[in-house]
């Protein structure tokens, strides 16, 4: 423990400032946590539309081939 008002004084910044780079690691770390939540959901979100893309694909050329198989005309160019 410092003697010095002088020394006081630098204890109590170097406190301050461990508890200033606590906090700011803490505050990376949730930030690199949201981070990864929102790249998961974002993932999530694109196989979502990807599926629905390729089911109305399928979906088309079903009824194409259905079309077909009555004697009628296939609708793609």
């Amino acid at each position: 423990m410092a003697d010095t008002i002088r020394g006081k004084i630098a204890e109590a910044g170097n406190a301050v400032g461990e508890a200033a780079n606590k906090v700011g690691h803490k505050i990376g770390e949730k930030a690199e946590e949201l981070k990864d939540a929102a790249k998961e959901k974002l993932h999530k979100a694109q196989n979502r539309t990807d599926e629905a893309a390729q089911k109305a694909k399928n979906e088309q050329q079903e009824a194409c081939e259905d079309a077909k198989a009555n004697g009628g005309a296939c609708g793609q160019s």
